[in-house]
C-alpha cells in the first residue's frame, strides 16, 4: 500500500480517537474528585491509548511497535495508581511519553505525506495537537515525581498524587496555547526550559502546519476547478 494514501484508508481511526481524548482530557478533570468515580478516568485515558493503535500508520511496523510499547505502558499505568511497584508512576510516565512521542511523529508523518487535504487529515491535526499537548503534560508529570520542587500552585498542592498527570496535563495544554493562567509556575531551570520549547511548539504549530494546511486546500479547491 502507498505509504502517502494510508491517513485516507482509515477513515474512522482519527475521528474516534479524536473523541476518546476529547472525553479523557475534558471529562477526566470532572471525575478525579470523586473516589468512587476516579477509576473511569483512568479507564478512559487506557481507552484513548487503545484506540491510538488504529490511528497509527501500519508503514514501517510502526504499528507493531506502539502495539508492543502500549502494553508495558498500561501495565505500569495501572500498578502505578495503586502503588502496587514502586517504581510503577515513574515507569509508566517515562513510557507513556516515548509512546505520545510515537504518536506525535507518526500522525505528523501522515499528515505530511497526504496527498490531499481531506476530512481525515483535520482530524489528524487535531489529535496531533492534542497528542502534543499530552506528550509534554507526561513529561511535566514525570519531572514532577522526580523532583516535586519542579512546579508550585494551588492545582500542584492540593491534587492528590494519583491525579498528577491531569493536572499537568492542564498546565501543558495552557501553555501550547501560550495562554499562561499563572496558577502553575516552573520553579527550576528543567522545568522552565520544557515550558519554553513547549510554548514554541505550540506557536509554530499554528503558524506553520495551520498554515500550509490552508494553503494545500486553497491549492486542491483551484486544482479540482480546473479539471474539466
Amino acid at each position: 500500500m502507498n505509504e502517502q494514501t494510508s491517513t485516507n484508508k482509515t477513515p474512522t481511526g482519527f475521528r474516534n480517537l479524536l473523541f476518546f481524548l476529547l472525553v479523557y482530557i475534558f471529562g477526566s478533570p470532572f471525575l478525579y474528585p470523586f473516589p468512587s468515580l476516579e477509576v473511569i478516568a483512568h479507564a478512559s485515558l487506557s481507552v484513548a491509548l487503545f484506540f491510538s493503535i488504529y490511528a497509527v500508520q501500519k508503514q514501517q511496523n510502526y504499528r507493531s511497535f506502539a502495539m508492543v510499547l502500549l502494553l508495558p505502558v498500561l501495565i505500569l499505568y495501572w500498578l502505578g495508581i495503586y502503588e502496587i511497584i514502586s517504581f510503577g508512576r515513574v515507569g509508566s510516565y517515562i513510557l507513556i511519553a516515548l509512546y505520545f512521542g510515537l504518536l506525535v511523529f507518526s500522525f505528523g508523518s501522515q499528515i505530511i505525506r497526504s496527498p490531499k487535504i481531506t476530512v481525515n487529515v483535520i482530524f489528524a491535526t487535531l489529535c496531533l495537537y492534542l497528542v502534543i499537548g499530552l506528550f509534554w503534560g507526561a513529561l511535566y508529570t514525570l519531572l514532577f515525581e522526580l523532583n516535586p520542587n519542579s512546579f508550585a500552585g494551588v492545582l500542584v498542592e492540593t491534587t492528590p498524587s494519583d491525579s498528577h498527570l491531569t493536572t499537568f496535563n492542564y498546565f501543558s495544554m495552557v501553555t501550547l496555547t501560550t495562554l499562561g493562567y499563572g496558577d502553575i509556575t516552573p520553579q527550576t531551570p528543567a522545568a522552565a526550559a520544557l515550558s519554553q520549547v513547549e510554548a514554541i511548539t505550540g506557536q509554530f504549530f499554528t503558524a506553520v502546519v495551520v498554515a500550509w494546511l490552508v494553503g494545500n486546500f486553497v491549492r486542491d479547491r483551484q486544482t479540482d476547478q480546473e479539471q474539466p
